[in-house]
């Protein structure tokens, strides 16, 4: 006896219409697949935009230190009586292009001197800092000006 294109002991034949709903699985599927890899492309597109920004934000605010370090080496404040003693520091801030550094100026010597500059903040949401120390001598001349000079060998250094 034959009930439907089954018999007992033969495989049983796949109706055609009994496929229905795998189309609307398979679609739903590669919807889904499709979907997963827009989202991975801009979250990765994201994420390359922020590696950007932060490191722009970092080259601003190493630019920001160095210009604050050549700012106290170009205006440098000290006298023959100078009022920071041996062992001593002086600190203040400047701004330089719109970013806030912090510089310490700290006597080592009768004529050493080691200038540091703290570039904070360069962008909202975005602490990107950078400190650099600059070692200089100054030192007075025939007519009494101040010569401030960088040592030799490696007078700039990244400090962390």
């Amino acid at each position: 006896m034959k009930v439907r294109g089954w018999a007992p002991g033969l495989p049983r034949v796949e109706d055609p219409a009994s496929r229905k709903g795998f189309a609307l699985a398979a679609a739903l599927l590669c919807v889904m697949l499709i979907a997963a890899l827009m989202a991975s492309v801009f979250f990765a597109a994201s994420e390359e935009t922020r590696i950007g920004a932060v490191s722009s934000a970092r080259l601003r605010s190493l630019s920001a230190a160095e210009t604050a370090i050549e700012q106290a080496i170009h205006d440098w404040a000290g006298t023959p009586g100078d009022p920071i003693g041996v062992d001593g520091a002086r600190s203040y801030s400047i701004d330089a292009s719109g970013t806030p550094v912090a510089v310490t100026v700290s006597r080592l010597d009768s004529a050493i001197y080691w200038i540091v500059a703290d570039a904070g903040r360069v962008a909202s949401g975005i602490i990107a800092t950078r400190r650099i120390g600059v070692l200089v001598s100054a030192r007075i001349g025939p007519d009494g000006s101040i010569a401030v000079d960088r040592m030799p060998e490696r007078w700039w250094s990244e400090l962390f």
